[in-house]
């Protein structure tokens, strides 16, 4: 099958550009979700080109990695009394730097995509295909030992605030076994999930959706509702606090913790990052923040662009998944121009989410956070019953319970991901049967 004609291919790239800016600004959604809400209702073929889906794909997946940022800053506080435990964005918008913040992580953005074009045309065909061939034997040991450096990283945040030692003592380590509950309460619904037929069968790539939906997006939705933050102004100038040494620096452990999330499987953005920022010594709130806009360009793009790679062809992502059940790319061609879809999607979405973070940050005042997550949250619901029916909105709201736990104890919520994690280990070992004996549901 040859390639669409570049007219056409443009015209798609720029709609999926389009598609994922005007949803991917909106807290608790995410493009992979949506796009497989897209393809179970509409299908691929019906709506547009089966050779264009690619396209439409890059531009939506570009789109999300940059416009994401305007929820994830304006959209995410639970309470100012928070604001010494909460994540550098959050600490922006309460100090009124939301628009620096969103500055900050779009400058990271730019620094992942002009690293991921550079790396995808000069570096990823020679390089990527023996180092992948190498060390994927290995990767049921690099999942076990991401796990538990993320278990022996956990800061206790609290450890400081009791009325005595044993108080203190108690705070910290609450904060920790929280963790390791909501990782292994997550991994319980996740095996639940993959390993039986509690989802139609008819879900093949869908039926973890309302699990994640429920970890990452209705738990955050509900705090909101839950807390009703507070609506402060904003500053609007365009500004940032960094240095070039923290710029790169940053760069530096983004691009690496968003490589190897990209390349390897069941290992996600926040992992890769936890792992990178390590591994770099990253400080300060700016170098977090520009660092997180690279490490999520690279993961997510890039993961995708993986599947047009001559002599390696992974398929990382739902999404990836999404376009490989229905089309395969066959030339370098494609590839060149998936790389070329990358940086017009880039600049667009660069653009798109410059301008609304300005208009948020004007009339922060008048936007109420709390009466826009009472829609996203029925939307949300509407998804998860279309893709999987009731069962699928009963694990949706299972799995959103999980998440508020890990909120609740000020733990990480990257635990939910033992939603994932812990069923493909068991997977990987070879005790799927015994596990599902042990649990009394095989």
């Amino acid at each position: 099958m040859s390639m669409i004609p570049l007219t056409e291919l443009l015209l798609w790239s720029l709609a999926g550009v389009i598609f994922g800016a005007l949803i991917s600004w909106i807290p608790g959604f995410h493009i992979f979700n949506i796009m497989a809400l897209l393809v179970a209702v509409f299908g691929v073929g019906s709506i547009m080109p089966t050779d264009a889906f690619p396209f439409f794909a890059i531009g939506s997946i570009v789109a999300y990695a940059y416009v994401s940022a305007i929820s994830s800053v304006y959209f995410s506080v639970a309470d100012e009394s928070a604001v010494f435990l909460l994540f550098p964005t959050q600490r922006y918008l309460l100090l009124g730097r939301g628009h620096e913040a969103v500055l900050l992580y779009l400058l990271g953005a730019v620094a992942g995509t002009l690293i991921l074009v550079f790396s995808a045309l000069f570096i990823f065909p020679k390089v990527l295909p023996p180092i992948y061939q190498a060390t994927s034997p290995y990767i049921t040991y690099f999942l076990v030992a991401i796990v538990l450096f993320m278990f022996m990283s956990e800061w206790p945040k609290e450890g400081d605030r009791g009325r005595s030692p044993w108080h203190r003592l108690w705070l910290a380590w609450r904060q920790i076994l929280a963790g390791i509950a909501v990782f292994f309460l997550s991994g319980l619904l996740g095996f639940a999930v993959m390993n039986t037929n509690l989802l139609p069968t008819t879900s093949a790539y869908t039926r973890l959706t309302p699990m994640f939906i429920g970890f990452f997006g209705m738990s955050w939705v509900l705090l909101n509702i839950l807390s009703n933050p507070p609506m402060l102004e904003q500053q609007t100038a365009d500004k940032v606090e960094s240095s070039v040494y923290n710029i790169l620096k940053a760069s530096f452990g983004g691009a690496l913790g968003g490589t190897i999330a990209a390349v390897y499987p069941i290992i996600t953005g926040g992992m890769g990052a936890l792992v990178a920022g390590h591994m770099t010594s990253q400080r300060g709130d700016d170098a977090f923040i520009i660092s997180q806009g690279v490490n999520r360009v690279i993961y997510y793009v890039g993961a995708f662009t993986l599947l047009f790679l001559p002599n390696l062809r992974l398929t990382r992502g739902a999404a990836a998944w999404l376009v490989s059940s229905v089309y395969t790319p066959k030339s370098y061609s494609e590839y060149l121009a998936a790389v070329g879809v990358i940086l017009l999607a880039a600049g667009i979405s660069f653009l798109f989410t410059y301008y609304i973070s300005k208009f948020i940050a004007r009339s922060f005042k008048v936007v109420h956070i709390q009466k826009i997550s009472y829609i996203v949250a029925v939307v949300l619901i509407a998804i998860s019953y279309i893709l999987t029916g009731w069962m699928g909105v009963v694990v949706l709201f299972v799995s959103a319970a999980i998440g508020m736990m890990a909120a609740a104890f000020n733990t990480r919520r990257s635990y939910c991901l033992g939603g994932l994690i812990l069923p493909v280990l068991i997977s990987m070992t070879g005790h799927t049967g015994a596990f599902m004996h042990l649990l009394g549901l095989g």
